[in-house]
């Protein structure tokens, strides 16, 4: 138990620190880039996350979980060699079309803010915090993702108070998602870049993760899509007041990376056999996560988005419930992925429920969206979010899944 709150204090300081400088940087954004700025920024973002999310070729869903179970230190690299090749490619390929989905989204007079942001997320597949989370290595998220971010946040508060220009903040992100990557290898590696694994080790790992890959891929296409889609059938105004709304359930979701990470390096560090009573504390601390969650955003959502981006940007109440619901829904289904399913390789059963949710939830968002408005969009968010959880949860007892086998490369 001492280990398990040692990494869940560990895990979950990580991210709510490396808000702070966000916390502070996004108010002054949002006041001087008014309601285009504040748009095309997260309109961006949410385009850049996705790009990011299809970047990752499942290494952060399986390969996290590899790493975790590997105990040779050579190997653990090698493993973060194979991913890092695969994820530059599919990164350098995803680059433009992320850039120009982001510009037809973007008000108009705002379309370089929108590509600058796009671009720097879409970067963000290159990440090493998965790799850090799979060997409980604390420091090395610090030292090679807060710290670099912390800095370009820093700057970019800066320069963005002095020129009245939000395009630095992009550019800075952009400079600290190329930075970090580069300097973790010079640390572990001694070079700027892995060495080469072979165009063939390339394409077998982008073939053999297209399960986790695809979980991925259509998970996140709804789980970003919601400020997108707004902004393909609403206002400017509207989009913004929605984007606040968003970024505070963005903000959130940290709460549910860092208990999900810090949990599944302790319930899969033991045999299977000893997995029962992990799980269920997971099942518990995560639940809790999400009810702490709905209180938030749906209780104190409206003053707290007035407070950090102004009344202006305000957020709707019915926007905030919904995402409230959609918040509950994530916390819950995450050790269920992670812990059981994932470790279990029911990926294809993930992915299938995930293409289901998917598809139920953005048709849900495009059709409620156009009816209702922005909250219509939340609610679909909401409808996808659900039925992923009820799925897995029937998944995982109908498998057996609760006792899983070991996870191999």
């Amino acid at each position: 138990m001492p280990n398990l709150l040692r990494r869940l204090l560990g895990f979950s300081t990580l991210p709510f620190l490396g808000a702070v400088l966000p916390l502070v940087a996004l108010p002054i954004v949002a006041r001087i880039g008014g309601v285009d700025g504040w748009s095309a920024l997260n309109v961006g973002q949410a385009v850049g996350a996705y790009a990011a999310a299809v970047g990752f070729v499942g290494w952060n869903v399986l390969g996290t979980a590899m790493v975790a179970v590997e105990r040779d230190a050579d190997e653990r690299r090698h493993l973060y060699a194979r991913s890092f090749y695969s994820r530059a490619f599919v990164v350098s390929v995803l680059t433009v079309p992320t850039a120009l989905v982001s510009a037809l989204l973007a008000p108009d007079g705002t379309r370089a803010v929108a590509v600058l942001f796009a671009t720097a997320g879409a970067l963000g597949g290159l990440g090493i915090s998965w790799y850090g989370v799979g060997i409980s290595s604390i420091s090395t998220i610090v030292l090679y993702d807060l710290i670099p971010r912390a800095i370009a946040t820093a700057v970019a508060i800066a320069l963005v108070l002095w020129t009245g220009e939000i395009l630095w903040y992009g550019a800075a992100l952009l400079v600290a998602a190329c930075a970090s990557p580069l300097a973790f290898h010079m640390s572990s590696f001694g070079r700027l870049f892995p060495q080469w694994v072979g165009a063939q080790t390339v394409r077998e790992d982008i073939f053999a993760f297209r399960s986790a890959w695809g979980v991925e891929v259509v998970g996140n296409l709804y789980a970003n899509a919601p400020v997108p889609v707004s902004a393909a059938t609403a206002g400017a105004r509207d989009v913004a007041t929605f984007s606040s709304a968003d970024r505070l359930y963005r903000y959130g979701l940290m709460a549910i990376v860092a208990a999900g990470n810090a949990l599944q390096g302790w319930v899969l560090e033991v045999a299977p056999s000893l997995r029962a009573r992990r799980h269920l504390a997971a099942f518990l601390l995560m639940g809790g996560v999400g009810a702490v969650g709905v209180v938030v955003l749906g209780v104190l959502g409206q003053p707290l988005t007035a407070l950090l981006f102004g009344s202006e940007l305000i957020a709707e109440s019915a926007t905030l419930w919904w995402l409230a619901a959609a918040y509950f829904a994530v916390a819950s289904s995450t050790p269920i992925i992670r812990n059981v399913l994932m470790p279990a390789r029911q990926e294809r059963a993930v992915l299938l429920i995930t293409v289901v949710s998917a598809i139920a939830g953005l048709g849900a968002m495009i059709l409620c969206g156009t009816l209702f408005g922005v909250a219509g969009v939340a609610a679909g968010l909401a409808v996808g979010e659900s039925l992923t959880l009820i799925l897995c949860a029937f998944v995982a007892v109908r498998s057996r899944a609760l006792t899983p086998r070991m996870v191999h490369p």
